[in-house]
């Protein structure tokens, strides 16, 4: 769901405004839930930490601006391979905020991840797209915006944050899209409001899943979009990753996964020590 809708801003990008894309995108996300709020009421929106969806809502639009507006300036392949990189950026703020703990391997894992990522930038080798900058500022705000997911469905449900979020961040990027505003075409608000639904699903199945596994471990699936990325590019756009890029993704997939491994592995064994304990 996401990488499709990462396409349609691909193909939008050069004709309206990222900023203002964002708006749109995120008012149609917010018109997804009309129905379902006329249907049941506003009773599941009762929560006891608005202020934290509040925040949350900040931080999204945030993650969503910048990285629209990488997508406007970067091959969608390339942004996505380097956007990779956000589960080790997820990985730190879990540890630092959610109390996730941290040992000598996934500190190494991390450094490996790093390598990965400067390998599909190559500093020093070809000149440095800007887009990337967005790329990687948008990771940290997106492993922000998970986490505060994480912490919030313990007591909210997974379609409570994510409508939070879509109605909160609309006029915030409103207030920002006044900066930059133009007026879309009705066949571009009419592929924006395929975003908008596109985003709303793909971050309902997103705090579901969360709710119920950690957030680094289960960020190795994100890998997956390089794949659709890639496809969407080259058939698209005519854009395919090159060769270092393709390396460079492989490098962050693996220390992701090791990361992934250990943390399933240790999952494991604090289980049966529960379970023993238990049984005694």
């Amino acid at each position: 769901m996401f990488t499709t809708s990462h396409g349609i801003i691909r193909h939008l990008g050069s004709e309206v405004h990222p900023i203002v894309l964002a708006f749109f995108s995120n008012l149609f996300s917010a018109l997804f839930y009309v129905p379902w709020l006329a249907r049941v009421g506003f009773g599941p929106m009762r929560t006891k930490k608005f202020h934290l969806h509040v925040a949350r809502s900040f931080i999204n639009v945030a993650s969503l601006s910048t990285w629209y507006i990488a997508l406007s300036l970067t091959p969608l392949g390339d942004a996505s391979a380097l956007a990779l990189i956000g589960p080790l950026f997820v990985t730190l703020g879990a540890a630092v905020f959610l109390g996730e703990a941290m040992r000598v391997r996934r500190w190494v894992a991390i450094g490996v991840g790093i390598i990965g990522a400067v390998i599909i930038i190559r500093p020093g080798f070809e000149a440095v797209n800007i887009g990337f900058a967005f790329v990687l500022i948008s990771g940290v705000f997106s492993a922000g915006t998970k986490i505060f997911a994480k912490h919030l469905s313990k007591w909210d449900s997974a379609i409570t944050c994510s409508a939070y979020v879509a109605i909160l961040q609309t006029p915030i990027s409103f207030v920002l899209a006044l900066f930059f505003w133009t007026t879309p075409s009705p066949i571009q608000l009419a592929w924006i409001a395929a975003v908008g639904v596109l985003a709303a699903i793909g971050h309902i199945t997103m705090v579901m899943a969360i709710r119920y596994v950690d957030v680094s471990s289960l960020e190795p699936f994100v890998f997956t979009r390089l794949i659709w990325a890639a496809l969407i590019g080259y058939f698209a756009f005519s854009e395919f990753p090159g060769v270092w890029t393709w390396i460079g993704a492989a490098i962050i997939v693996g220390a992701t996964s090791y990361i992934l491994r250990r943390e399933s592995k240790l999952q494991r064994g604090q289980n049966r020590a529960t379970e023993d304990e238990s049984g005694n």
